[in-house]
């Protein structure tokens, strides 16, 4: 694989070693890791912390949600709904709805020109795939990812280049980036509830842990840093709370290769060095404590990552506002 596919590399990457749903759930009880006690004593008060934070979305729910968000240099203003509806079986379909651009890279994107330029990319940009949250909250599946990949594939500068296409096919629909791609589905309901469910963090209180993530046929250790911040500034109401997760190492480097052989195969020459890889992952939450409602969430993440002597650096945030003033039902 030529060196200027790196940064598709880092897509790859950024993608099937996600997994954040999974990543932060086990070392967000203090039995996994705290800064003071022993593991049994802290394992006993865990289940009986009052303070644990929990969910109690009343559904059906629908919310406004206003993103602020920036990749590779360009950015974006939009808005789009957050829905909650209830399953027979007790489980719940939250979808992201009627999503609208309003600024790109600072030029007004609601003008009819704008409009119809954005028309071709706006569903593969927005992908609304239904997620599944069981009862208390937690992300259980994606559907409809197969409809995502082909849209992905259809899009301009996949479709128009064959060899291009041909790698995305082969790498999109391999064992193993579908098992990760349903995982990553549900990020953006992790990083707005599902990490804080039982994060039992007292205020002020850092917790520490290491944890791994899936690669593949490989595991690559991860360092998790849980923050209890106190109360969030103008509203004594909620509190504010973070998750930082941070991959890298030799062995970080070797699952990576091993990783993209797997879903690339001959795409990816045996003998290409991946000399150094590192992740930085952080999620931040204005939320309530008592029912998991967020006024305001922020994902932000770098990575750079060196292979064959060439260097590749990519950063990205996302910045949710929750108007829950305007929120339909959820009561």
């Amino acid at each position: 694989m030529r060196l200027t596919r790196l940064p598709l590399l880092l897509l790859l990457f950024t993608a099937a070693c996600g997994a954040s749903s999974e990543a932060t759930k086990e070392p967000a009880t203090p039995a996994s890791g705290s800064s003071a006690g022993n593991a049994d004593e802290v394992a006993e008060s865990a289940g009986t912390n009052e303070t644990d934070l929990s969910f109690g979305w009343k559904v059906p729910c629908r919310v406004p949600v206003e993103r602020v968000s920036e990749k590779k240099g360009k950015s974006a203003k939009m808005r789009f709904f957050v829905a909650a509806r209830p399953m027979k079986d007790g489980k719940i379909e939250v979808r992201v709805e009627n999503t609208e651009f309003l600024v790109v890279n600072g030029e007004d994107a609601t003008t009819p020109e704008a409009q119809e330029k954005l028309a071709p990319v706006l569903p593969l940009l927005s992908m609304p795939v239904p997620m599944i949250i069981s009862p208390e909250g937690e992300y259980l599946e994606a559907r409809g990812l197969e409809q995502v990949i082909e849209r992905m594939l259809a899009a301009p500068a996949i479709a128009n280049n064959p060899k291009l296409s041909s790698f995305m096919a082969q790498a999109l629909r391999s064992p193993q980036m579908q098992a990760q791609l349903a995982s990553s589905a549900g990020d953006s309901w992790n990083a707005w509830v599902g990490a804080w469910i039982g994060l039992s963090n007292s205020p002020g209180e850092v917790v520490e842990a290491d944890d791994t993530v899936p690669a593949g046929a490989e595991t690559i250790p991860v360092r998790m840093r849980f923050e209890h911040h106190g109360k969030a500034r103008g509203d004594d109401a909620l509190v504010r709370v973070s998750i930082t997760q941070t991959l890298q190492g030799e062995q970080a480097a070797k699952g990576l290769a091993s990783l993209i052989r797997e879903i690339a195969g001959p795409h990816f020459p045996k003998d290409m060095p991946i000399e150094n890889i590192r992740r930085v992952t952080r999620t931040e939450a204005e939320t309530d404590p008592r029912t998991l409602k967020p006024r305001h969430v922020r994902f932000e993440q770098t990575v750079d990552m060196s292979m064959g002597g060439k260097s590749q650096s990519t950063r990205e945030f996302k910045d949710d506002t929750f108007d829950w003033s305007r929120a339909e039902g959820c009561r």
